[in-house]
């Protein structure tokens, strides 16, 4: 399992780091990169249309077809349909999230930024994103990227990712000390 994932990894790193190259050189990153922006977005939210990229059933034209219709009513830039279309030849349509999430990571290190994830049980206001930044900010003194996630999964409490390091400061993650400090005992 580790090795496939080492794999998966190994693979979205090379069509990300390709697909960053070319929009690098033709100087469109930015439209580039508001294209994956919506399309991991519209991945996210439409859980059904996730389904569809990640299975093995569907024919890779059929998905195709799917991003392409989404991505054409936007207006979205050529180096990105052309990109898909790479996608489908090589049967790599179920790499997308995780090259999309790495041409993103590849952007911000390349403008000097610091990507985090925050994660919480409910939606944060404007004040506590604010006060979140401002302490990461503080801390790191760097400029910062930050991304917002909901999951209810961790009951309460934070969760927050930079790079390789994780802060979980989660009540599911309390909870779960708690239960291995139990059987211990």
């Amino acid at each position: 399992m580790a090795s496939k994932l080492a794999s998966g990894d190994l693979i979205a790193d090379r069509y990300a780091s390709a697909l960053y190259d070319l929009a690098a050189d033709s100087k469109s990153v930015d439209p580039v990169l508001a294209d994956l922006t919506l399309l991991q977005t519209m991945l996210n939210d439409h859980k059904d249309l996730h389904l569809v990229i990640k299975s093995p059933l569907i024919a890779s034209t059929d998905k195709l077809d799917i991003l392409e219709k989404l991505l054409l009513n936007i207006k979205a830039n050529k180096l990105t349909l052309t990109f898909l279309k790479v996608l489908e030849q090589n049967k790599r349509f179920s790499n997308l999230y995780s090259i999309i999430s790495q041409f993103i990571n590849i952007n911000a290190y390349n403008r000097g930024d610091v990507l985090a994830d925050i994660t919480s049980a409910e939606e944060l206001n404007d004040e506590q994103r604010k006060n979140i930044k401002e302490q990461l900010k503080n801390t790191l003194g760097k400029k910062l990227s930050l991304k917002f996630i909901v999951d209810k999964k961790i009951i309460g409490g934070l969760v927050v990712k930079v790079g390789s390091k994780m802060i979980d400061t989660s009540l599911a993650n309390k909870i779960n000390k708690l239960k291995i400090a139990m059987k211990g005992a």
